[in-house]
Order: structure tokens, then sequence, then C-alpha cells
């Protein structure tokens, strides 16, 4: 499931007045909001100067640094933003997925709590605790929170999506089935829904119905590989090795250092052109060190055609 980082760019509040540290603030996130990251930062640097437990700076330039990279000072700055204001919902929110992000899990729990406490409506941050039950296992934890979500935001595609993750791995697959649809009736142009939904196809033996998906999912995006790459096993296995190796050509010229692309097309060649096998896994030996001894097996496997009748069967009964 993926992990949702959910940020609240923009902590405006009402001002009575307007002092020269709020005009700065402003400015700060009016540049934010246009990808202007160096210049809200030079605003927030001045009004955090001027006034240093400015809590609306103190959170907007957190984002920034975290949007940059730098978890070091964005995290300085949400500690900072959390002693000025520790029941600030949004706050709090953000500070969960921040330390989701890092792989805190509890901290991330913590912070999302006390966020819901303040906020039980806040179907986001519903969200991304369930992204973190999710991470620990506890899937039915996670499911009662995506439809705590569904219940306070029905129509968002972030809770469909969610929702039909979920239902995935809980083998709940013609729920499944349902959302993703319903995520690709809201965006068609999505390559990962049609992915996500052809990986439910295929579990449920829907092949032909994966393939098109898998098609669709390279098409709309030329260089998603999962889904090139679903395709090439999915066509090995109903006998169409040529366009098999054609898909996974393709994404050897997208990423020449993706391993299972030269594993497969030395399996998918081993019959007919065992030289060719041999050279691709020994690319893939090369890219892989690790599993040399696989590799090392498999190019073995080659010098004999009952070696490499034995590889392709093993490939084919493996996907």
């Amino acid at each position: 499931m993926k992990k949702y980082l959910l940020l609240i760019f923009a902590v405006v509040f009402i001002f009575t007045g307007c002092s020269t540290k709020d005009s700065m603030f402003k400015k700060g996130v009016v540049y934010a909001k246009a990808g202007k990251r160096d210049a809200a930062l030079t605003m927030y640097n001045k009004v955090l100067k001027k006034d240093p437990n400015y809590f609306s700076a103190l959170v907007n330039r957190a984002i920034i640094f975290e949007q940059m990279g730098d978890d070091t000072r964005a995290e300085q700055d949400y500690k900072r933003a959390y002693k000025v204001n520790p029941y600030n919902s949004m706050l709090l929110e953000n500070m969960g997925a921040f330390y989701f992000k890092k792989k805190y899990p509890m901290d991330a729990l913590s912070y999302l709590n006390k966020s819901l406490d303040s906020n039980p409506k806040n179907a986001s941050a519903l969200l991304t605790r369930a992204s973190v039950y999710h991470s620990l296992g506890y899937n039915n934890r996670a499911m009662e929170d995506v439809l705590e979500a569904q219940a306070i935001a029905p129509d968002s595609q972030l809770v469909i999506v969610a929702k039909a993750k979920l239902d995935t791995e809980l083998y709940r697959f013609e729920d499944a089935l349902k959302g993703f649809t319903e995520a690709i009736y809201n965006d068609p142009k999505n390559a990962e829904y049609f992915y996500l939904r052809g990986k439910v196809f295929v579990t449920t033996r829907h092949y032909a119905n994966a393939l098109s998906d898998f098609d669709m999912a390279a098409f709309l995006k030329k260089d998603h590989i999962p889904a090139l790459y679903a395709k090439a096993q999915l066509l090995f296995k109903s006998g169409d090795y040529e366009s098999a190796l054609a898909d996974l050509n393709k994404i050897k010229s997208i990423n020449n250092k993706y391993v299972q692309a030269y594993e497969f097309s030395g399996d998918i060649l081993a019959i007919e052109d065992p030289v060719s096998a041999t050279s691709n896994y020994m690319a893939a030996r090369k890219l892989d060190p690790k599993n040399a001894k696989r590799y090392n097996a498999k190019i073995k496997l080659m010098k004999t055609d009952a070696g490499r009748r034995k590889v392709i069967k093993r490939t084919f009964d493996d996907i």
C-alpha cells in the first residue's frame, strides 16, 4: 500500500492587522504555492528572525525542508512548532506523516492519534494512520480507519484507492476490482490504477483482462516498468515469447540496470538461443552479484538440452 505523505502546505490564519512579519509570511505562502522554495524560505527565515515562535512559519518551513530532503532541519522546525502549539491538528498530522516516512511508525501513530483526538473527522489523517497500521501488519485495523475516512469523504479518490488496495491485501478481490474500476472511471488516464487492477485480475486468474490493463498502463505511461514486466510475464505464459522479449527489451531501454529483465530474458531464450540466454544471465550477475550463485547455476544449465528445458519449465511454473 502506498505510504501517503500528507502535508498541509499553507497554515494560514486570519490576522488582526498586517504587521511586517505577517506580510512576509503571506509572501512566503505565495512563493511556496508557486514552487519557488528558495524565495519562500527567505521569507520564512525573515519572519522567524523577527519572531522565533511564529508557528505558521515554522510549520511551512519544515514542510519545505522536508520536500527538499533536509529531514534534519524539517524535524527541528516541527519540534519547535510542537512546543509552541502542541494541540494543532494539522501540525500533528504533518508530524505523523513525517515520522512514518522516516520509518518510525510508533512515533507516527502517537502524533496521528493526537491529531485525530483533536479533529476526529480528518479523512487524510485517518488514511495516513491506516498506512501506518498496514506497515505494521494490522490490516483489519487499517481497514477500520479507511472505512471511517470513507464515511467522511465517500467520493475522495484517495479513499477509494486506499480501500481498493487494502481490499486486495485482505483477499476481498471483488471489492478491490470495484474500487479500482471506480478509480479508473474517475481518472481514466492514471496508469497506476490500471496496473493495480491488472494485478488483481492476475490473482483471480482473469488473464485476458489483466493483459489488457497492463497494456493500457504501459500505453499511458511509457516508462511504467512494473506494467511492462507484468505484461511480459503474461505474454510468456500464453506462449508469445517474441512479444514478451520485446517488452523486456523496452524495459532495458528505459532502465538498463533492471536485473529482472535480464534474468527473465535469459529464461525465455534458454531453449532457442542459449548463447544469448547466457549473455543475459551474465549481465544479471554483474548487476546483482549477491545472487551470483543463482545466475551461475542457470548458466551451467544452458550446456544441456535437459538443463535448458528445466529452466524454462521452472520459470513457467513460478509465474
